[in-house]
């Protein structure tokens, strides 16, 4: 017997009857039974993202871009989780390294817009330079994303879903675009780590993010949630 845990980029989990399926097989090898199994519903698997032996067989995850599979449904990890003892365990096993977080309340995620910009920002935070992230309510507000909160873990992510960094919100606060400060603006910790930067390149970035979501981005009257954090682990 084996469980198929499988992702999106943002760790839902594609469940059915609310359940991570099992595949049992007759063959002697478990991952050709369950890529079967997932061909015939439509959905060709990528290499596992991580495999375990157990008692019974073995345990796959692998992450995929969503899609839509018959019989199936995408639910947020963190509630699939919450009651299912041997999906968490495989979880924190084969996508973080047996290293448990605090909770399994965990928001997923990732840095940025762009795959480069993913990997530069986490390598910022595991680096120390930067322990601070924003973001415009607005546009989270649009597109169903939720905002921080203080004492939140997340398991922060490359652009393709591979957990790079937990961390933990030490305060979050909502301001004007205008009264960010040179303080926080440092704390982010990218480019020249001034003011004058910081701004030109958010004010770039969420204009970006407003063309894609069909808003406009006015400096002067956006709210963004500036978010302290500390990092938990970096894999």
């Amino acid at each position: 017997m084996s469980a198929a845990l499988i992702f999106d980029r943002a760790h839902a989990v594609l469940v059915e009857r609310d359940r991570v399926p099992s595949i049992r097989g007759a063959s002697a090898r478990p991952l050709v039974d369950v890529e079967a199994a997932f061909a015939a519903r439509g959905l060709a698997l990528p290499s596992p993202s991580g495999s375990r032996a157990c008692a019974d067989g073995r345990d796959f995850a692998f992450l995929i871009d969503r899609r839509d599979v018959a019989g199936m449904a995408w639910r947020p990890l963190r509630d699939v989780v919450a009651t299912d003892d041997e999906v968490w365990s495989l979880y924190v096993e084969v996508m973080l390294g047996g290293w448990e977080p605090p909770t399994r309340a965990l928001d997923v995620w990732s840095f940025g817009d762009r795959p480069e910009m993913a990997s530069q920002l986490a390598h910022l935070v595991a680096c120390g330079t930067k322990r601070a992230t924003m973001g415009w309510v607005d546009a989270a507000e649009r597109d169903g994303t939720p905002l921080a909160y203080e004492g939140g873990v997340s398991v922060v992510t490359d652009a393709f879903g591979y957990p790079r960094l937990v961390l933990r919100t030490t305060g979050v606060r909502v301001v004007p675009f205008d009264a960010v400060t040179a303080d926080d603006a440092a704390a982010e910790g990218e480019g020249d780590l001034t003011y004058a930067d910081w701004r030109e390149g958010h004010i770039a970035y969420f204009t970006r993010e407003a063309a894609k979501l069909g808003l406009a981005f006015d400096p002067h009257t956006a709210r963004i949630a500036v978010e302290r954090f500390e990092l938990l682990h970096a894999f």
